[in-house]
Parts: C-alpha cells; sequence; structure tokens
C-alpha cells in the first residue's frame, strides 16, 4: 500500500522560520557544495522533511548492512557501512520532490546530503564498454494494488546520469546520519530528477546493458498520453510555491511581503512572477539568492494592497531555457505526475 507523510511545519511568520520549522541549521551542520552560506536557513529539518514510500521502512543494522555492485563489471564490489564511511566523501545541498507533488504541495524539501558520488563505486568496479544502465536495488518490498507478491523497490538510471558528480550515495541528511525513515544506513540521491529515482534502504547497484523491466520502472512512475503513449518521467519540472501567507491566513496592513521557493530540477531558475486574484499582468518577483542547479531559489514580493477584501495569490517560475509553469495541467496528460501548475493561495484582508 502506498503511504505517505506529509510534514509541511509551514506555520512561522518568515520564509526561514517556514523552511526551518524546527531549528535553523548551523554552518556546521550545513555545508553545500558551493558555500556554507548557500543552505543555511534553506534547509529543511529532518523531522519536517517528506516521506513517501510503497512499502513499510526495513529494519537494517548498520553492522551486518552490505552493499553489492555487480552486472556488468570487471571486478564486482561489496562494501560495508564502515567502508563506506572511510571513503572519500562530499557534501551537497541537494532539492527533492515527489513526482505526484501537487502545487504548493508539501512532497518537496532540501536537505545538505553528505555520502560518496555513485561514480567512486562504478569506477572502482570498473564499468565494461556496453553497459548503459545502472539499477538501484533498495531493501523495501511488499506487495498489493496490482503489485507482485515479493517486489523489491528498484529504479533504474542511465550509466550517463550514474556518472554524474551530483549523483551520490548518501548516508547524512543535515549532518546526521540519516534517519530510517529517509533510507538508513544508505540511499541514493538523484539530483534533479524526481525523488522515486532515490532509491532508499540501498543494498545492490545492478550494471546492465539493456533498459531495466522491473515494475515500478514499467508500470509506475510514467506519463501517460491519452492515445497510450508512456514515456519514462525523469528530471523534475520547473515549480514554485508560496509559502508566506499560508491558505486563509488573514492579513490586517496594506502592504505586505509575499515569499516562497522556485525550483526547476537540473535547470537554474531565471524568474518567478505573482498575480493576484486571476487578472492583469504577472508582476515579478525578486529573487532573493543567486539561482543554482539542483537547488531552491527563495523569492519575494511585495504586495501593496489596495483595499479589504478576499483575495487569491499565485505564482509561476520559469528556468532558464524558457520552460514555465503551465496555467492548467495538459488534459491529454492521464497520469499523476508533474503536476506543476501555479501554487495558489486565498488570503483575506482587513485593514
Amino acid at each position: 500500500m502506498l503511504r505517505a507523510l506529509e510534514l509541511s511545519g509551514l506555520a512561522a511568520s518568515s520564509l526561514t522560520e517556514q523552511l526551518l520549522p524546527t531549528r535553523l541549521l548551523s554552518a556546521s551542520e550545513a555545508r553545500p557544495r558551493a558555500s556554507d552560506t548557500m543552505a543555511r536557513g534553506l534547509a529543511t529539518s529532518n523531522a519536517d522533511f517528506f516521506v513517501r514510500d510503497h512499502f513499510a521502512a526495513p529494519k537494517i543494522s548498520d553492522q551486518s548492512w552490505t552493499l553489492d555492485v555487480a552486472g556488468l563489471v570487471s571486478t564486482p564490489v561489496r562494501l560495508s557501512y564502515p567502508d563506506m564511511l572511510l571513503m572519500p566523501s562530499v557534501r551537497q545541498a541537494i532539492t527533492l520532490e515527489c513526482a505526484g507533488n501537487p502545487p504548493g504541495g508539501a512532497l518537496v524539501g532540501t536537505s545538505v546530503w553528505s555520502g560518496v558520488t555513485l561514480a567512486t563505486l562504478l569506477k572502482q568496479a570498473g564499468v565494461r564498454q556496453r553497459a548503459s544502465t545502472v539499477v538501484l536495488h533498495g531493501a523495501d518490498s511488499g506487495d498489493g494494488e496490482g503489485i507482485p507478491a515479493g517486489t523489491h523497490f528498484a529504479r533504474a538510471i542511465p550509466l550517463e546520469k550514474a556518472m554524474e558528480p551530483s549523483t551520490l550515495l548518501a548516508y547524512e541528511m543535515n549532518g546526521d546520519p540519516l534517519p530510517a525513515a529517509h533510507g538508513f544506513p544508505v540511499r541514493a540521491l538523484v539530483s534533479g530528477w524526481y525523488g522515486m529515482d532515490s532509491v532508499k534502504w540501498l543494498t545492490r547497484i545492478e550494471v546492465l546493458d539493456q533498459p531495466f523491466a522491473g515494475y515500478f520502472q514499467q508500470e509506475q512512475y510514467v506519463s501517460v498520453r491519452g492515445n497510450g503513449e508512456r514515456q519514462p518521467i525523469t528530471g523534475m519540472s520547473v515549480s514554485s510555491k508560496i509559502v508566506r501567507p499560508s491558505e486563509g491566513e488573514e492579513i490586517r496592513s496594506d502592504t505586505y511581503r509575499v515569499e516562497g521557493v522556485g525550483w526547476a530540477g537540473e535547470r537554474k531558475v531565471a524568474k518567478v512572477k505573482v498575480r493576484v486574484n486571476g487578472i492583469g499582468d504577472w508582476q515579478p518577483a525578486n529573487l532573493q539568492a543567486i539561482p543554482a542547479v539542483m537547488f531552491w531559489t527563495p523569492w519575494s514580493y511585495d504586495w501593496h494592497i489596495p483595499r479589504s477584501g478576499q483575495y487569491t495569490l499565485e505564482v509561476r517560475a520559469t528556468d532558464e531555457d524558457g520552460n514555465t509553469q503551465p496555467d492548467a495541467r495538459d488534459p491529454d496528460r492521464k497520469d499523476p505526475y508533474q503536476l506543476n501548475t501555479p501554487h495558489r493561495v486565498r488570503v483575506s484582508v482587513r485593514f
């Protein structure tokens, strides 16, 4: 059975507080690849990071856990948890989103992840020349909802993506060992792609020379058109959300700073715009940080309110390639993924 735990925690009075509802990560805890300040104030606490699984979380001991790298490799590799911790590590701030996250939904978050690049292990094993696909196998398994009995969660990515320096095998999240719900002891982080490819509770990496035919590769996480055309879902679409104000909030001032974040997966956010009551032109918001790939960008919009009343605020982002969030869902899409229409928030104003 598909289970989702949506932890928004977005009830504070400022953007930083809303993105970090539990506590602000210190510079020593939040050290992204580019700089400490890049992630400070923009990381989601572990307690508030979304959890989405198909099966119950397996109970894994770091003392008995091993990770195998096998398939089309010259030298199969088996690593223990201490082996992983002794390897050269990297630390990167990465935004992760569920493929089924609704507009403005809680199934998106950013953490500072620490671990080993997947490329390091693949180079150690010696990938053979005809290899094309890397399968990430998780320890979680089950059945139900048409899933064959005993199915383990597994996803495949192209070898090219697996070799990118931003594709990680993470064992820390915001400076702490991975929580059980987030894949302890080791999970994949396929940066810029939707969260289903960042397989948790990783136990095996398999290198193939053909497409992977696993259940979760073929039957789920696929875009479906009205004519039956099916395409795999991979990179995250450009999207954004309003963090402040919240739905139904009452505003008691004629000026208000609207705040939120925008993200675009493997691309940078180029601009964010806000519209009020669905009329008139979209107005540019201010980007509050230099946009970066794989990482959400904070934005703000100073709203000058003409009168008391009921209002609907909406936001949309555009990435560096000119892709903009669509005003409405493509009616030909028959699947529940890539739901990136503008986030809309209704508020009342009284002053």
